[in-house]
C-alpha cells in the first residue's frame, strides 16, 4: 500500500510537471499533437483537452526522441533517485475501461477489461472523486504507478453499470489496436502466442501455404474469406454475412489498388500484408530487373520501410542467396556484400526499430466476456 505522503508527493510532482509542460518551448509540439489527435485545442472540451495533454507530457516522443517527463526529470537534478524512477515510470501508462470491484478505504479496487489484472487505485485529490463509481460500474481512466499502488492521471469518465456495452466495446477496440496493453498480463502473452500458432495453422489450412500472393483487387475478398473460415471453425457454424467488424481487417485503399498483395502468416511476426510484393519477388529472382525504375523503387522501399519486417526480405533472399547478394550489391552499391555472411547484419542496420523491442504476437486474446460480447453483436 502506498504511503499517503508518497501519494501527496506524487500529486505535487504531477502539478510541477504540468506547469513545466506549459513552457513556450513546447507550444509548437503540443499544438501539432493536439491537431493530430484532437483536431486542434480550440475544438476540444476541457476533459478531452486534459486527457490529451496527459498523453502529450507522459508518452509523446518529441523531435529529440525524449518525452516531456524525461526532460522534466533531467531538469530537476535535485530530485532523489526514488522520485526520478517514479516519474520516468509514468511513461508506462495503464489505460482503458476498468470495472469497479469495490471500495477499499481511500482506494478503489478495479479490474481492467483489457488485461484482466486488478489495480488498487488512489487519487491525489482524495477519495471523494470515487463517489460516483459504485461496485459494478465502469471507469475510463489512465493510471500511473505510485509505490505499490496506482494513481489516477488525467480526467476520469465514470460509466454506469447499464453502460456495460460501451465499456466492452472500448475494451475490445483497445485489445485489437494496442495489443501491448493486453500483454501486461503474462498469462495473456503466453495465450497470444498459442492462439497465433493456431491461427497460422488455419491460414495454411485455408490457403495451402503461409505465403500467398493475389491481385490487389482480390486481396480484401480473399482476406475476408479467411476470417469467415476462422469464425466458422471456432463457432462450428457458417456466418453468411462474414466476420463482424470487430474482428475483420480492412486493407488500406492504396494496397487494394496495387498490382499484387502478399498475405504472409509468419510464426513470429504473425499475419502481414505487403503491397507490390510481386515486383519485389521478381527482382530477387531476376536482379537485372533492378535496372528498371519500378522494380528498383519498390525493392528499395521494402528494404527501408519499417512496416516490412526483416522476415519478408529474409524469405525472398533465402530462395537464392547468390541472387540476393546481387540485389543488395546493386541497390546499395556494396560490391563486397555477401548475403550468407552479411545478410542479418544488414537487416539490423536497415530495420533497427524492429530489433529494438522483443517480438510480440499480433493476436490479441480477449476475455470470455468480451468474446461473448462480440458474438452477440
Amino acid at each position: 500500500m502506498a504511503d499517503t505522503a508518497i501519494l501527496d508527493r506524487a500529486g505535487e510532482l504531477k502539478g510541477d510537471l504540468v506547469k513545466f509542460s506549459q513552457q513556450p518551448r513546447y507550444d509548437r509540439a503540443a499544438s501539432e499533437f493536439l491537431d493530430h489527435y484532437g483536431n486542434g485545442i480550440e475544438e476540444l472540451d476541457e476533459q478531452r483537452r486534459m486527457l490529451l495533454w496527459d498523453c502529450f507530457i507522459l508518452e509523446h516522443k518529441l523531435a529529440n526522441g525524449r518525452t516531456v517527463v524525461e526532460q522534466f526529470v533531467a531538469a530537476r537534478t535535485e530530485l532523489p533517485e526514488t522520485e526520478r524512477e517514479m516519474l520516468l515510470g509514468w511513461q508506462d501508462v495503464v489505460q482503458g475501461p476498468f470495472e469497479v470491484i469495490r471500495r477499499d478505504g481511500p482506494a478503489l479496487i478495479v479490474e481492467s477489461l483489457v488485461d484482466e489484472l486488478t489495480y488498487r487505485v488512489r487519487s491525489n485529490m482524495g477519495p471523494s472523486i470515487f463517489r460516483h463509481t459504485p461496485r459494478g460500474s465502469f471507469l475510463i481512466a489512465r493510471l500511473v504507478r505510485v509505490g505499490d499502488e496506482w494513481m489516477l492521471s488525467g480526467p476520469i469518465t465514470p460509466l454506469r453499470k447499464s453502460d456495460r456495452n460501451i465499456a466492452y466495446r472500448l475494451a475490445m477496440d483497445m485489445a485489437l489496436r494496442t495489443p501491448e496493453a493486453v500483454f501486461r498480463n503474462p498469462e495473456k502473452l503466453d495465450l497470444a502466442w498459442k492462439q497465433q500458432r493456431t491461427d497460422r495453422d488455419r491460414f495454411i489450412k485455408h490457403f495451402g501455404a503461409d505465403l500467398v500472393v493475389f491481385p490487389g483487387d482480390q486481396a480484401q475478398d480473399r482476406l475476408n474469406g479467411f476470417y469467415a473460415f476462422c469464425r466458422e471453425e471456432i463457432l462450428g457454424r457458417p456466418e453468411p454475412d462474414g466476420p463482424p467488424a470487430e474482428v475483420a481487417v480492412t486493407l488500406p485503399e492504396d494496397m487494394v489498388y496495387s498490382e499484387t498483395v502478399a498475405l504472409i502468416y509468419d510464426k513470429t511476426d504473425g499475419i502481414g500484408f505487403y503491397a507490390e510484393f510481386g515486383l519485389v519477388e521478381q527482382a530477387f529472382a531476376n536482379p537485372d530487373l533492378l535496372r528498371r525504375r519500378l522494380w528498383r523503387e519498390h525493392t528499395l522501399e521494402y528494404l527501408h520501410d519499417d512496416s516490412v519486417e526483416p522476415m519478408v526480405i529474409r524469405r525472398l533472399a533465402e530462395r537464392d542467396p547468390d541472387k540476393a547478394t546481387t540485389v543488395i550489391r546493386r541497390l546499395l552499391k556494396r560490391p563486397k556484400f555477401d548475403w550468407n555472411r552479411d545478410g542479418e547484419t544488414l537487416l539490423r542496420e536497415v530495420k533497427p526499430g524492429y530489433y529494438a523491442r522483443p517480438p510480440r504476437p499480433r493476436v490479441s486474446p480477449v476475455s470470455e466476456r468480451l468474446a461473448a460480447f462480440v458474438t452477440r453483436q
